[in-house]
């Protein structure tokens, strides 16, 4: 027979599981067998030392059962785990033992080498790469010591598998089985892993959206240690490589610099379109084919306008290579993508005449009545309509009129306040002026990238043959 203390323990247990419910618990000092709810451990059982899954620490169920009794029952249910489980991880409050303490310092990101990019890619593999075979597409990668990032894209449909250089892949929805990768975020530190779970993001959602991958070199024991500010850096970076080495060059040849934000823009790498505000990343560790899921939010704006990019296989000759000019060619069209998503037509049209005058005089700060010469030569050989550039660039920089007022719109804009809306006031007007914009940019541009594979020296001497 139980003693009235040990029916009085019993009964109070049985309250914590409610009406309808069956529990007895007896605790290992008085020789007898804990049971609850179905699960039933001898006196040996509940003493025996065990090491948690999570976080490898020693631990007994005997040191909870009295202490920490009412975690067994609902809502915790710590009675399901607590034979694989310390009690700290079943809520989510302990580190692992063998995880290293987290740093917020930066996750260096690099591109491989170029020499690397020269098998990219194998003409006799290229059934598997275009069905996502990432083992076959990336193995030359994965020997040379890269990882893999998978990022998703909002704002961009494709049904066929985009092949682009430096080893990038574009595939339609559906294509990339993501279920053929162990995501493994346990090897995060825990604080890190538990706000990514915050995040909402799962792996499930990336299936919803065309995938981009990307073959990196980080370190991932330091991705293993990141805090989740660094992780959200790392999201970025990965994102900049990105439209640094293909989506610059989409954007240019698929967006237009107009008045209102552009209508066919993708949104930046990463950005899922489920949780607008919201951004992920997969990383595939080379040597394993194990994975992490980053997620958080990595981005501070979202594209609305428009219903994005419908994405066609692009000509690879129209990527800057690594020339000297075409490293050039490169940042020009960085600064062209980043002044599609300005949302001022003012900042817009300041950033314009910055750009012109980054291409006209990349090495050197030069007056804007040299810089309107040089981008003459770009867009005219006929000396009438040379003429006619010379005052028009006066206009939209610096000029005074008869009675000596400025009337440049550069200066009244950068000197006296004044927004673009207020010295144009015809929106059709506007509109033919970013028309014009975009036509010096380009046709400086396009030359650059044409003669990509020249030095600085031998294109400077090309442009005053001009």
């Amino acid at each position: 027979m139980l003693s009235r203390k040990s029916q009085k323990k019993i009964a109070t247990d049985q309250s914590h599981e409610g009406s309808g419910d069956c529990i007895s618990k007896f605790i290992e000092k008085n020789n007898l067998k804990l049971s609850i709810d179905g699960l039933t451990l001898s006196a040996y059982e509940t003493k025996l030392i065990r090491t948690c899954s999570d976080c490898s620490r020693a631990y007994s169920i005997f040191e909870y059962s009295e202490s920490s009794d009412h975690y067994f029952y609902r809502p915790t249910n710590y009675k399901n785990g607590c034979e694989r489980h310390c009690l700290e991880c079943w809520l989510g409050v302990s580190e692992p033992l063998d995880t290293p303490p987290e740093t917020n310092d930066s996750i260096e990101v690099e591109t491989p080498s170029p020499e690397i990019h020269r098998h990219w890619y194998d003409e006799a593999s290229y059934i598997s790469i275009d069905q996502g075979d990432l083992g076959t597409a990336y193995k030359t990668y994965f020997q040379e010591g890269c990882h893999l990032a998978i990022l998703p894209l909002s704002r961009l449909i494709t049904d066929r598998s985009i092949f682009l250089p430096h080893g990038i892949m574009i595939y339609p929805q559906g294509r990339l089985n993501l279920s053929n990768l162990r995501i493994d975020n346990k090897q995060l530190t825990m604080i890190a892993s538990s706000q990514i779970r915050a995040s909402k993001v799962r792996l499930v959602q990336l299936d919803k959206h065309p995938l981009l991958v990307i073959p990196l070199k980080f370190s991932w024991e330091r991705l293993k240690r990141g805090s989740h500010s660094a992780h959200l850096e790392m999201i970025a970076r990965i994102s900049e490589i990105t439209d640094s080495l293909c989506f610059d060059v989409i954007n240019y040849q698929n967006c237009k610099l107009e008045h209102l934000s552009c209508e066919t823009k993708p949104a930046n790498p990463g950005q899922l379109m489920s949780h607008s505000m919201m951004s992920a990343a997969l990383l595939v560790r080379s040597d394993a084919m194990d994975s992490v899921l980053l997620a958080g939010a990595a981005f501070t704006h979202v594209i609305t306008k428009g219903l994005g990019l419908d994405l066609r296989q692009p000509e690879w000759d129209r990527f800057p290579q690594y020339g000297e000019v075409g490293k050039l060619a490169a940042h020009g069209l960085s600064l062209y993508s980043q002044m599609l998503q300005t949302q001022s037509a003012t900042s817009k049209f300041v950033q314009a005449l910055s750009l012109i005058e980054f291409l006209a005089y990349p090495d050197d700060f030069m007056k804007f009545q040299d810089i309107k010469k040089v981008v003459s030569k770009y867009v005219t050989n006929c000396p009438r309509e040379h003429e006619r550039l010379m005052e028009r660039f006066r206009e939209l920089t610096g000029k005074k009129d008869e009675t000596k007022q400025e009337v440049g719109l550069r200066t009244n804009i950068v000197h006296m306040g004044k927004r673009l809306e207020q010295l144009i006031k015809s929106r059709s007007e506007r509109e033919n002026l970013f028309k014009e914009l975009d036509g010096y940019i380009r046709a400086m541009l396009d030359h650059m990238i044409e003669r990509d594979y020249m030095s600085n020296e031998e294109y400077d001497t090309l442009k005053h043959s001009m």
